[in-house]
């Protein structure tokens, strides 16, 4: 076996495969090193800043990966209603988060009025040609879906140079696959003490972890977190303090995971039914009980 370990937007990065070979490494490094850097929030002037500078009624040509990984949180932010959303950038720096992680105690920044940012209407129209057209003056956070599409990328391009078995690990969000002999038992981490709380055998398929645990804060004598109600733009209030989600891909994972804090259970059970997922997910809440709930025929879970 051959494994890379690399530290990149704040998340250690995990891969490993069957290989007696380096050459697959310098690939995954220089991807993930252009992700870090170009599609991040806290970086000025970079892909997705252009993206955010870009004036209402203006079209800009961006590179075709970015625009598939927008295109793609955009069909979820529609699927589902706006409750999970990519265009909450001035939200969630209304909450202090206005530094990369970790931090304790958020920043606040000069804020433009609401009514110049409405959420609720999609500020982008993908165009032919890898163009968008800017529609408002809603600004973009990818956060963990642009790291989903990292991992799912290495993953796709791993599978094309024949590997029979693997694994992408970003951070706990991880995709595996495998010929059918090859199986990882996943654990879960306990998010009272790290300790583990539960684990989950798998062959393929992608599995995430959201939590209000880590990515916290104070701000303005508050506590904040950063799962955010894409409809209101403010934060989550649930009594859920963790959820991981297992399904086919990550990007599911990443859309899954955040659901699980922004609906009650029986309206999760039937969004997932509605959407033929194949859906395990394990939540745990504030009073510490746990409960593992799956939805569809969970074949590859």
């Amino acid at each position: 076996m051959e494994s890379l370990t690399l530290h990149m937007m704040n998340t250690e990065f995990y891969i490993e495969v069957p290989s007696s070979s380096d050459s697959w490494k310098e690939h995954v490094t220089k991807w993930l090193s252009y992700v870090a850097n170009e599609w991040s929030r806290f970086i000025p002037n970079n892909e997705l800043d252009q993206i955010n500078q870009l004036p209402i009624g203006k079209t800009l040509e961006i590179n075709p990966l970015l625009y598939d990984c927008l295109k793609k949180a955009n069909e979820y932010y529609e699927r589902t209603e706006g409750l999970f959303s990519p265009y909450l950038k001035r939200q969630i720096e209304s909450q202090g988060y206005v530094q990369s992680f970790p931090f304790k105690v958020g920043k606040q920044i000069k804020q433009q009025n609401e009514t110049e940012n409405p959420i609720g209407k999609n500020p982008i129209d993908f165009l032919d040609n890898y163009k968008i057209l800017k529609i408002t003056n809603q600004t973009i956070d990818l956060g963990g879906f642009a790291k989903g599409y990292a991992v799912e990328h290495i993953k796709k391009w791993l599978q094309n140079q024949n590997f029979p078995y693997g694994i992408v690990d970003g951070g706990g969000d991880m995709t595996l696959w495998s010929d059918g002999e090859k199986e990882w038992i996943i654990g879960i981490a306990n998010p009272f003490n790290g300790k583990s709380i539960g684990s989950i055998k798998i062959k393929n398929g992608a599995i995430a972890t959201s939590s209000r645990a880590y990515r916290s804060w104070i701000y303005q004598n508050e506590k904040k977190h950063h799962i955010l109600n894409g409809q209101t733009g403010e934060v989550a209030k649930t009594n859920v303090l963790q959820a991981t989600v297992v399904t086919d891909s990550l990007y599911q994972c990443e859309v899954g995971a955040k659901l699980c804090f922004l609906m009650d259970e029986q309206q999760l059970n039937q969004w997932f039914e509605q959407s033929r997922w194949r859906v395990a997910r394990f939540i745990v809440n504030e009073d510490e009980t746990t409960k593992w709930i799956k939805t569809g025929d969970g074949k590859n879970v």
